[in-house]
């Protein structure tokens, strides 16, 4: 027993001389020789952080007496992502899992979600690392057109203007692409979230080049805007941030109500498409029906059908089991569509196939599958459309490849025992007309799906959604639910049925702005994108930038100049506004122009002389309205959304910045801490 007692004592007395000659105190992160205390990262982030891809960070505490190890944390608190464990000890790692962006935030230049991670000692809590970085983040972009073509995909934005990853499925005129080797390229915004995306189709070598316009964060308007040199020919749409991952079976669930516009490979016709399904979650669909509108009448078919799991970029296969019908003799095959995930509620379609490149017969090209919230499965009745509302719709007048194209944009008052009466303008082909639907009727009975007849003759299958969805911006939890619209008289067309909250609401702020036109030559511009601000002093006048392409085939430089417009409020028709939008050039374009500047609407080139845009607005709020044009050079539509906060780049494309300009706001914010240095990917 005294033996041990003096073992002990000697080791005790060892370590205290050893401890005085520095022996101990020179392993890292113990003792007490005289030197500071310091946090140091020894393990920081990869070179891309990807929201929800975990990676291990580890942290050294040089010369900590107590061996105390450090604690994690990160900013913006709530929002930055998380730690497991959150308090780690000497060479011990903890595993950080970054964040989905929260939606309808500010828009911070290149579109970053800068975060924050930090060490603090456990021992000395005056002492800390911190590392900055942007966390990358996946959107769905989604491209529609008159017809014909359709792309629908997922891309990864590094927040430094590099695309860093993508997947996308395009279909057009009875072929279809699966882009499932890494898309890349680049984007950049101006100092009004205007700017624009090229994207690099690694499977055929090409370049798509688009405009945006970001709302917010998470949402973006977005047109092609190549003259063909990818596949939508001035498909217009969104761009929505994937709020739904890590994406899983689970997340579709419920039921869905849909439309889809393209080409019937089968029949070689322009087409339209519409209906409902249920999914459970696991890889089941059921209670389907499936509408065709071939422009020769309507062919509905019940179905059911499956679907598989998301893979990471949110996509996944639809495949509705016996529903691409052709009309006369009725003969039907599956229609396979592949889906991005926005949110659980909202699934972006394509047309798709088993196979890589494929010429097939299919039903539709692109589309929206919205959730029916809780709608879903119960016996509808005329009640569910109840109130004010606002639509637009676009497609084809005509069935052959190329034909009719037409556009309208209007609103009407249901009174929830089938009776509506509004006012509708409608451009066909060049011809526009203002159309009264007083005394149009609809009938919802036992589903969610229903119909419409409209006072002119005009019939439509009207398919209800969840009533707190807003269609237009699915992150957006002010939206107030609507419908989607399918014509199925002798023409085509698709459109968006969303409630009209305040008809008084005059537009004010800023906005961002899509046009579609796809007639043909010479008024067959494609897609425009710009953004605009109403003025404060000159009261119904907006001004600001737009783009869209140039001449010629296959040009991918954007011609990129003002825009300007006005808007006068129809007193007879609250919600409805008229007026016109000038570009220079014209869009659309009333002949080429040659000139250089181009030459603004209204001043003769060419030997001719166009006009402004003539249109009508048709607004839901303040917040979100339809655009259609009204005069008789082709018929465009469109739509504008009013911006949130832009703190984007310093420098505007076109309007000149006060003398020396805003300063850049750097997406590493400022720190009293020591910073770790994480390199920016090049531009």
């Amino acid at each position: 027993m005294n033996g041990r007692v003096l073992w002990s004592s000697f080791v005790v007395l060892m370590i205290a001389v050893l401890s005085g000659c520095n022996g101990i105190d020179s392993l890292p992160g113990t003792g007490s020789s005289g030197g500071a205390l310091t946090v140091q990262l020894t393990q920081g982030p990869p070179a891309s952080v990807l929201a929800g891809q975990s990676f291990g960070l580890v942290a050294t505490v040089l010369n900590d007496p107590k061996n105390g190890g450090v604690t994690w944390s990160c900013s913006p608190a709530g929002a930055c992502g998380t730690f497991s464990p959150t308090s780690t000890g000497y060479q011990i790692g903890t595993l950080y899992t970054p964040p989905i962006a929260p939606a309808n935030g500010p828009v911070l230049p290149d579109l970053a979600y800068p975060v924050t991670v930090t060490a603090t000692s456990a021992t000395d809590t005056s002492q800390t690392v911190s590392a900055t970085f942007n966390v990358a983040q996946q959107y769905v972009i989604s491209l529609q057109s008159f017809g014909s073509w359709g792309v629908v995909g997922s891309i990864t934005l590094d927040g430094n203007g590099n695309v860093i990853a993508g997947e996308a499925d395009v279909s057009a005129n009875g072929f279809y692409l699966d882009y499932n080797t890494p898309i890349t390229g680049t984007y950049s915004l101006d100092s009004s979230g205007h700017g624009t995306l090229s994207l690099a189709l690694p499977a055929t070598g090409e370049q798509e080049t688009h405009g945006i316009t970001a709302i917010s964060n998470s949402h973006l308007v977005i047109a092609e805007e190549d003259n063909f040199w990818g596949y939508t020919y001035g498909g217009v749409g969104s761009m929505d941030l994937q709020t739904a991952g890590p994406f899983a079976a689970s997340q579709v669930s419920g039921g869905y109500s849909f439309t889809l516009t393209g080409y019937e490979g089968a029949t070689h016709f322009n087409a339209s498409w519409g209906g409902i399904f249920n999914a459970d979650g696991v890889g089941n669909l059921s209670g389907g029906v499936f509408d065709t509108s071939l422009g020769s009448g309507l062919v509905s078919v019940p179905f059911t059908g499956t679907f598989t799991a998301p893979d990471t970029y949110g996509r996944g296969v639809l495949t509705f089991q016996g529903v691409d019908c052709t009309p006369t003799p009725v003969t039907c095959s599956d229609a396979v569509y592949a889906y991005y995930i926005v949110t659980p509620e909202v699934l972006r379609l394509s047309a798709a196939n088993t196979s890589t490149v494929v010429t097939t017969s299919f039903a539709g090209n692109s589309g929206t599958a919205y959730g029916q919230g809780s709608l879903a499965g119960t016996a509808g009745t005329n009640s569910a459309l109840t109130g004010t509302y606002i639509f637009s719709y676009f497609g084809f007048t005509s069935t052959a490849n190329g034909g009719e194209q037409g556009a309208a944009a209007g609103q009407f008052s249901a009174d929830g025992n089938g009776n509506i009466a509004g006012i509708m303008d409608l451009n066909a082909f060049g011809t526009p007309s203002t159309i009264s639907l007083n005394g149009s009727t609809y009938s919802i009975n036992g589903s969610p799906r229903g119909t419409v007849t409209a006072a002119a003759g005009q019939t439509y299958n009207v398919y209800l959604t969840d009533p707190n969805l807003n269609l237009l911006d699915p992150n957006n939890t002010t939206g107030s639910g609507g419908a989607l619209l399918l014509e199925t008289d002798t023409a085509n067309t698709i459109g968006v049925v969303i409630a009209q909250t305040n008809a008084t609401a005059a537009p004010s702020g800023g906005y961002g702005l899509i046009l579609s036109d796809q007639e043909s030559a010479p008024n067959g511009d494609g897609g425009l994108s710009g953004q605009f601000t109403v003025s404060t002093t000159d009261a119904g006048t907006f001004s600001g930038e737009a783009d869209f392409q140039g001449q010629g085939n296959l040009n991918a430089t954007l011609i990129t100049g003002p825009l300007s417009g006005t808007f006068t409020a129809d007193g007879a028709n609250p919600g409805r506004y008229t007026g016109a939008i000038t570009t220079a050039p014209c869009f659309p374009l009333y002949a080429p122009d040659t000139t250089s500047p181009p030459t603004p609407c209204g001043a003769a080139f060419n030997g001719s002389t166009e006009p402004p845009e003539s249109v009508a607005y048709y607004m839901a709020n303040e917040s979100q309205g339809f655009i259609i044009e009204t005069d008789s050079t082709a018929p465009t539509f469109g739509l504008i959304e009013q911006q949130g906060t832009i703190n984007s780049a310093s420098q505007k494309r076109q309007r000149a910045m006060p003398q020396g300009g805003p300063p850049r706001t750097s997406s590493h914010p400022a720190s009293t801490t020591k910073q770790a240095e994480i390199p920016r990917r090049s531009r």
